[in-house]
Parts: structure tokens; sequence; C-alpha cells
């Protein structure tokens, strides 16, 4: 356990449109195959988190970051969103925002179909993926015709075909109902134990999220 896959180390972050940091020397490990829950207060900076471990931070959202932050071997902040989407998969509380195809198919193949692979190849992978999230029986559906939970399972299907090593969830629980939000947590666990992925859960909704084991629970206050 002495390699993390995620280090945050004595790193703060302040938004150029922000006059106090919302992060604050912040030290945090995240271990290979972990599965950890960050919570705490709206405006703590949980999703601040999330988007300096995927690359959003500084490219999208610009400020003043010290310290160090290393994801997997290379720096977020130096990678983009771009390099790190083939290291982290997010997943959105609003998954609306991240459909680009036409059917659940042409989604979950969109990140391949960009990189120009083989009909062959997008074709076994999109099959793993939508078995691994139990949507086989919606391939042709249109993304807009499904429920909240369907449609968090097609976000993952999509990320889960890029072969990533961590899963970064932010506030996955906050459009869906609490039955809902138990099978979408039971996903989860199930993928996480399957594939030995570095599961990162960024939410406020502890009841739902504790459905299934949780590895470890940080809880911010300010930063």
């Amino acid at each position: 356990m002495d390699n993390p896959i995620i280090s945050f180390e004595h790193f703060s972050f302040k938004y150029r449109t922000q006059e106090e940091p919302t992060l604050v020397d912040l030290n945090l490990k995240i271990h290979k195959g972990e599965k950890i829950l960050i919570t705490g207060p709206s405006g703590c900076g949980k999703s601040t988190i999330a988007h300096c471990i995927n690359g959003l931070i500084p490219s999208s959202y610009p400020g003043e970051l010290s310290g160090s932050l290393v994801v997997d071997g290379v720096k977020p902040s130096e990678e983009g969103v771009f390099g790190m989407s083939h290291k982290v998969g997010t997943i959105l509380q609003d998954t609306n925002g991240q459909f680009i195809g036409l059917t659940v198919a042409e989604d979950i193949a969109f990140a391949l179909e960009n990189e120009a692979r083989s009909q062959e190849e997008i074709f076994q992978k999109v099959e793993q993926a939508v078995r691994a999230v139990n949507m086989q029986s919606y391939l042709k559906h249109s993304p807009s015709e499904l429920s909240g939970g369907q449609k968090q399972r097609v976000s993952l299907g999509g990320v889960l075909v890029d072969d990533v090593k961590i899963l970064l969830f932010d506030e996955p629980l906050a459009n869906l109902d609490p039955a809902t939000g138990k099978k979408t947590m039971a996903l989860i666990d199930e993928i996480c134990k399957q594939k030995k992925m570095t599961i990162v859960i960024i939410e406020h909704r502890l009841e739902d999220v504790l459905y299934r084991d949780i590895d470890r629970i940080v809880v911010l206050q300010e930063g």
C-alpha cells in the first residue's frame, strides 16, 4: 500500500473568481482497488477534489494551485481533461449532459470510434460494457427514453469501454430515489469487485452510499 494511485500532498486550490481558497493544505492518499467515500457539507470542496482528479481544474476552472497532486503517475494539471480521460472515468450527477449518441450503443461506442478503433474491437468492448452494467436489452433505445437509474448505467458503460483504472462518481445519487440509489450502489460495488478498480464516490447521502461496504470515509469540513 506504499504507492497510492491518487496522492494529494499539501495541495491547495483557489478559484480565480473567489477570494478564499476552496482547498487548503489537503493531504490524501487513495490506493489501488480502494473504494472511498468523500463527503461533507455543501461548499466544503468535494466537487473541487473531483475536478482536480479528472483534469477539469485548472483547464476548465482556472485558479491558483499549489502543492502536489499525482494520479496514476501523472499530474492532472498537465495532462488536462483529455489525457486524464484515459485514466479516470467520471460519472456526473446530471447524466443528461454526458450523452452524445442517438442510441445507447452509439453513446457507449463514441469514445472508441473517436479513437478509430476497429469495428470488431468496438463491438466486443460495447458488449462487455453493457453486460457489466446490465443494459443489454437497451442498445437500440435513445438515452432520453431511459429512467434516471438506467441513464446512470449507460454513463458508467461509456467510461468502462476506455479501460480506465479509476471511477469517479460526483454525487451519483443526487437525482435518484432511494430505491434506485441502492441499486446504483450495488452496481458500483459489483464492478469494483469484478474489475478491481479504484472507486471514488463524492456524495452527501450517506445512508444510501453505505448500503454497500466502503473501505474508507473522508469527511471534509472547509477544504
